[in-house]
């Protein structure tokens, strides 16, 4: 009897270690060598692409009174759009840019972003980082007692800092590419959609000098703690839907939804009252929208990005919302090369013909005539 039993359990680790090794090696097909279906992809990663961005990031943030329906609303004073520019070569991907100043009409607050991507064919991480300074209360008339109407109440001391990390994983990976949208090593050719789901790690913590609820609230406003610092910590993981609708014309649609549900460590920091945290299940919601057109050589993109939270600070009936947007616009030129290089040696070729152009340049008309 014993001998069976070590024997159906050496068959049944083999078999379970058989399917491990088999599931193991779908998903690293998967991930890292998936191969498309060339009627709705196309690799265009072997062109070399130059590419110019305008684009707008901002922050808003809300306490929330759920029982009077009422509301602190804040946004980031900041509202200065930034330009970049930069190439993609197979895996490599580089881009440079700096903040205008354009579209801010009271140049005021600062901010800075930091934000990366690594696109595979079935998974997607984003990291990004930020740091706002300076807040203005946007419904200041309605929500503060005899407030000048016309009249910002600005908010320098306020400053929000936040952490973002997050892997997407599209089943459909054969056919539907999320590269072809945010980078320009692969073309849609034909309408596509994927089932998604995802993980999400965000920390994110909002300050101010002073608390973040003025003392003059209205009555409309029955929250009355003195906030100075709110910092959450969410950890979930959701899923959704992702489809690009492509016409004849080469134009391009997409959509990407998806919603969560997260565990939130949030804690509070009080000027009148001890220190509070309060542990939660919130949902999350985060999608883009886009719209260009994407052919061999050019491709544009026009969209935007929202990521939304709902933190509860405690069983008061009372949140707070983080919001953060990005709007952009890209436009792109791809460029075929004389062969397939590799990334290394595509630099080093094409540094050693400059440099060698750059040398003939400075041949003399004498030895030029004695050549």
């Amino acid at each position: 009897m014993r001998k069976c039993l070590a024997i159906l359990f050496l068959l049944l680790t083999v078999s379970i270690g058989q399917v491990e090794a088999q599931w193991l090696k779908e998903t690293y097909i998967s991930v890292f060598a998936a191969e498309r279906d060339t009627a709705y992809i196309q690799d265009l990663s072997q062109m070399f692409s130059v590419n110019a961005s305008l684009f707008q990031k901002n922050s808003a943030f809300s306490i929330d009174d759920l029982k009077n329906l009422s509301s602190l609303q804040y946004s980031c004073s900041d509202s200065s759009s930034s330009v970049s520019a930069g190439f993609a070569y197979k895996w490599l991907s580089l881009n440079l840019g700096f903040s205008t100043g354009l579209f801010d009409r009271h140049r005021s607050g600062k901010k800075t972003n930091l934000s990366t991507q690594i696109l595979l064919p079935a998974v997607t991480l984003k990291f990004s980082g930020s740091l706002y300074e300076g807040y203005y209360l946007e419904n200041a008339e309605s929500i503060l007692q005899n407030w000048p109407v016309g009249s910002r109440f600005d908010r320098p001391d306020i400053t929000t800092a936040s952490l973002r990390v997050s892997a997407d994983y599209y089943f459909n990976y054969t056919k539907y590419s999320r590269k072809a949208l945010t980078s320009h090593g692969e073309l849609q050719r034909r309408s596509a959609g994927s089932a998604v789901v995802g993980i999400l790690l965000n920390m994110n913590v909002v300050s101010g000098d002073s608390s973040l609820v003025p003392r003059a609230v209205n009555e409309s406003f029955d929250y009355h703690e003195q906030i100075k610092t709110v910092s959450n910590t969410l950890i979930g993981a959701g899923g959704g839907y992702a489809r690009t609708f492509v016409t004849p014309a080469k134009i391009f649609f997409n959509l990407d939804m998806q919603m969560g549900l997260a565990y939130n460590k949030c804690q509070l920091q009080l000027t009148d009252a001890p220190d509070r945290r309060h542990d939660a299940l919130n949902l999350y919601f985060q999608g883009d929208v886009s719209f260009g057109f994407n052919s061999k050589h050019w491709f544009f993109n026009a969209g935007g990005s929202l990521l939304a939270i709902e933190s509860a600070m405690g069983n008061d009936g009372v949140s707070i919302n983080n919001v953060s947007a990005v709007a952009q616009a890209t436009l792109a030129y791809r460029f075929e090369l004389e062969k397939n290089y590799g990334v290394g040696e595509l630099f080093s070729t094409k540094w050693h013909q400059w440099r060698d152009y750059r040398a003939s340049k400075k041949q003399s008309p004498a030895d030029n005539l004695e050549e």
